[in-house]
């Protein structure tokens, strides 16, 4: 169910709100400019909306002319407050001297839950809810020894699979990415008996979604992990990325003892394509 209705801020910065209540999501279509004057409004009326359940928040930017550090500030703020939530922030159609601010700022690639799309309605079927598994309409299943030199021929195979499903471009790539740092963490930390072990890869489509599980012979793992916040350190973004390009990521025990990681993207409909 989708509700509409329209806050005017005092600080003369309007800003409509979508309530999604089916993806627990609330989108803020604003205009003008996301400053000192402007961000105090702004967040509680974010606040407001997060208290009442929607812990994901699209941002719809493409009327916004201007952002300074407060509206990083603001990015900071909402990332740490929906961490716990399992929420997301996306960020949808900033002009390019916002996206010079966000970019140069290297919150879209450091922060955990936010990500960036193309449109409104690229943002909200990404945080579509995927609670009934249902029959896969099909599955395959590929298995390679734990070596760093066959990482790119398994990223390979899988997007090959992926084609006929008409991912974009772009959604390819994010599941190439995605899938490589699964992959590398079950090479690095799942190998007990390094070449000699084995990561299996399983694929699987249904109608509205695929879903990759990358299973390792590692001792299990939780997915917790600890970000660093230097961006010139040279590990410990990878299940960052795929918690950012992936609609879902749940890390599982195997019956085996070792992981699995279970990466999820969603479909395009047939009337997106």
């Amino acid at each position: 169910m989708t509700r509409v209705g329209t806050i005017t801020e005092r600080s003369g910065m309007p800003f409509e709100t979508e309530r999604h209540d089916d993806v627990r999501a609330a989108v803020l279509h604003i205009a003008g400019d996301i400053d000192l004057a402007a961000v105090p409004e702004l967040r509680s009326g974010i606040e407001d909306l997060v208290a009442a359940g929607y812990t994901n928040i699209v941002l719809e930017l493409s009327r916004v002319d201007y952002a300074d550090s407060t509206a990083l500030g603001l990015l900071v703020w909402l990332d740490r407050e929906l961490a716990d939530s399992a929420g997301k922030v996306v960020l949808v159609g900033a002009t390019r001297n916002v996206n010079r601010v966000l970019e140069l700022s290297g919150l879209v690639s450091v922060a955990e839950t936010i990500c960036a799309e193309d449109t409104v309605s690229d943002a909200l079927q990404g945080l579509e809810v995927f609670d009934d598994p249902g029959m896969p309409l099909w599955s395959e299943q590929l298995q390679t020894s734990a070596t760093v030199k066959s990482l790119g021929s398994v990223r390979e195979r899988v997007c090959a699979l992926l084609v006929p499903l008409c991912y974009s471009e772009t959604a390819l790539f994010d599941v190439k990415v995605a899938l490589g740092e699964a992959l590398a963490n079950a090479v690095r930390h799942g190998s007990p008996a390094g070449e000699q072990s084995l990561v299996t890869v399983r694929v699987h489509a249904f109608p509205d979604r695929i879903a990759i599980e990358v299973e390792d012979m590692g001792g299990g793992f939780d997915g917790e992990h600890v970000c660093t916040d230097d961006l010139y350190a040279s590990g410990g973004r990878g299940i960052m990325f795929m918690k950012a390009l992936m609609d879902r990521v749940v890390f599982s025990n195997s019956a085996d003892g070792g992981t699995v990681v279970t990466l999820v993207k969603h479909r395009p409909s047939a009337d997106a394509i």
